[in-house]
């Protein structure tokens, strides 16, 4: 039983290791992208006297910010998933050992 939960946990781990470095670099896209929306955003408003453009680019930026927001919050609920299973293993260790 303790080999079974520990290859369980294991393999737990490793996919939220594998799920965070997805993340992280879609994060570092977002961050990058967003940085772009803004500079063409104030581009659009230095340049352009076309509102629907203006508001296009302000859109674009805003909708920018919300997914580098998204990433902020998936990153956080990565790391507590993470701490929260090696909490579960180092219970389960601890359980096992007879002196204790």
């Amino acid at each position: 039983m303790r080999e079974e939960s520990e290859d369980i946990l294991r393999r737990s781990l490793e996919a939220i290791d594998g799920v965070r470095r997805r993340i992280v670099w879609s994060g570092y896209l977002a961050v990058a992208i967003t940085f772009g929306a803004f500079l063409w955003l104030a581009h659009v408003a230095r340049t352009s006297d076309n509102i629907k453009r203006l508001l296009m680019a302000a859109v674009l930026a805003l909708t920018c910010v919300i997914a580098w927001s998204a990433f902020a919050l998936a990153i956080f609920i990565v790391r507590m998933t993470k701490r929260i299973l090696r909490a579960i293993d180092l219970a389960t260790n601890n359980q096992q050992r007879p002196d204790r």
